[in-house]
């Protein structure tokens, strides 16, 4: 039984680093299929919330 503990706290790890990674992998090729376009537009309204905040504080 003392292997039991160990075992299953291995399967655990090894289940949470491949659930983590798949996830890495799914962020990853999802933001690649971004275009020039979006991530301009990403850009400029980020720098917009940065001068909303600015003249807000």
């Amino acid at each position: 039984m003392d292997i039991a503990g160990p075992a299953f706290w291995l399967i655990l790890l090894i289940i949470g680093a491949i659930a983590l990674g798949g996830t890495m992998i799914y962020g990853i090729m999802r933001n690649r299929k971004r275009t020039l376009s979006d991530k301009v537009t990403t850009e400029l309204e980020t720098r917009r919330e940065y001068e909303r905040e600015d003249h807000n504080a």
